[in-house]
């Protein structure tokens, strides 16, 4: 699913950069095909707020806009933080200070961390009410996409631990995924001259996912209840134009 988003969103850039023409930014409102690396801020909601706590999110989005203000757009971010509230499915193999023993006799500290990526697609429209030109202003947007996540367990490297070591693994790590619908709202900032371009927008991720492994070991049994799963998020970004801007005209007499 991982290359499939990231295959979708190269097509994309590179069907749209074909396409590349000098526009006047200033005057008029042109098709704008950006790519936005950003940063995001995250507060997990519903059934994610009980596994995790705050996390941030790293990546990019891709985002055409047409003359007409319309918006279009894909993107793909990771997700990585270290606030894991859900930290109680190795206490059946854990010491009474919480270690790990290893093959050795060795006790290892373990850690939590969450791990996950989610793409979408989204479409939108930007009114340009508020700005230096007609390519700037807020703008809204919705998104359908997927999600996926999981509870990363780390050790020492190259410990000898069998009892969590290769498919082990997976029976801890309470692996979800699934699909997300993801209203969005923001500003966007095209300057005249080409040198300043971000853009920031607050979002709320609704996502169903469920646990994709057949088996958890602390358990004893497969959990195959329905998670919803929620994330607002605060993201702010750098904008790529594509685009070549006009060279200003100048007349000599």
């Amino acid at each position: 699913m991982r290359k499939r988003i990231f295959l979708t969103l190269f097509f994309g850039i590179l069907l749209i950069s074909c396409g590349f023409s000098q526009v006047n930014v200033r005057d008029s409102s042109i098709k704008a095909p950006m790519i936005i690396p950003n940063v995001g801020w995250c507060i997990p909601s519903a059934d994610m707020a009980k596994r995790f706590g705050q996390f941030t999110t790293v990546g990019f989005d891709f985002l055409y806009k047409n003359p007409k203000g319309l918006l279009f757009g894909a993107n793909a971010h990771f997700m990585f933080g270290s606030n894991v509230k859900e930290t109680n499915m190795l206490e059946g193999i854990l010491t009474s200070g919480d270690f790990l023993i290893g093959a050795d006799g060795t006790l290892y500290d373990v850690r939590y961390q969450l791990r996950g990526f989610n793409g979408d697609l989204r479409f939108g429209k930007l009114l340009p009410i508020w700005g230096p030109n007609k390519n700037s202003g807020p703008f809204f947007t919705l998104g359908l996409g997927f999600i996926q996540h999981k509870i990363r367990i780390e050790y020492q490297r190259n410990a000898d631990i069998p009892q969590i070591s290769k498919e082990y693994l997976k029976g801890y790590d309470r692996l979800s995924n699934g699909a997300y619908a993801i209203p969005a709202m923001g500003y966007c900032y095209l300057s005249n001259n080409r040198r300043i371009n971000f853009f920031a927008q607050i979002e709320y991720l609704m996502a169903q996912t469920q646990n994709r492994r057949s088996f958890n070991y602390d358990q004893n049994a497969s959990d195959p209840s329905k998670r919803n799963d929620g994330i607002f998020a605060v993201k702010v970004g750098w904008i790529i134009p594509l685009y070549e801007r006009k060279p200003d005209e100048f007349y000599f007499y």
